[in-house]
């Protein structure tokens, strides 16, 4: 509801500004019915707001691919990082903070055929106290494209909160909707397990993340789109 409040106070002053500079049109728009008004506010809504881009803000943050090694939930040191922000590109050791928020979006652990499970956030801590109804979704989609070609997120097929086990080599897509972005937008991702070293109970991972609220491009530098 804030959020809301917050975007028509944006939009009516952009609108109030264009009227400004064309009295007669203003005068004519506001002698007509709601509906119409409605209608001539839309192409300047959507020039504010980028509506050659799905009215989105252009993108100020280059993607890049990571690669960093993660350790076992189970059978590794306590003190070893077993969970990765994709919001910050971090490695952690899963905990809640002293402010009650988690500092992870998924977290890693080894399965006994050798594959690896990806546990998102709410299935590690589902009700920390820093959201008294439950931590923010991450959800989780398999694909079939190697990590190197899948170069746009879908925006749908998404599974919230629940664990996937992936191969060596598979790729898996990431939607987190816990990005900060103001109107609410998800960041995307995509992530591959390069290799397990099971001795070290260590994990080698890839992954881009799209850090620019409501972009699914999946390649590397400043996205389009």
């Amino acid at each position: 509801m804030v959020l809301t409040q917050i975007l028509v106070t944006a939009m009516g002053k952009t609108l109030f500004a264009r009227l400004s500079g064309a009295p007669r049109l203003a005068r004519r728009a506001l002698s007509f019915p709601a509906l119409s008004l409605a209608a001539l506010a839309a192409p300047v809504l959507a020039a504010a707001c980028g509506g050659g881009n799905n009215l989105l803000s252009p993108a100020s943050i280059d993607n890049t691919v990571r690669t960093y090694s993660v350790y076992s939930m189970t059978g590794a040191s306590g003190t070893l990082p077993a969970a990765y922000s994709f919001s910050t590109e971090s490695l952690e050791r899963p905990q809640v903070l002293s402010n009650g928020a988690p500092n992870f979006d998924i977290a890693f652990d080894l399965t006994a055929d050798g594959k690896v499970s990806l546990l998102p956030v709410r299935v590690l801590v589902p009700f920390p106290p820093a959201y008294p109804s439950g931590t923010p979704p991450v959800g989780l989609q398999r694909s079939t494209v190697a990590f190197a070609s899948m170069n746009r997120a879908p925006d749908r097929g998404y599974v919230n909160d629940s664990t996937l086990v992936a191969s060596v080599g598979e790729t898996v897509l990431v939607r987190l909707s816990n990005s900060g972005c103001v109107y609410g937008d998800p960041y995307y991702a995509k992530v591959v397990v390069d290799s397990i070293i099971a001795s070290q109970r260590r994990i080698v991972v890839r992954s881009l993340v799209n850090r620019n609220c409501g972009y699914r491009n999946l390649t590397e530098g400043l996205p389009s789109n």
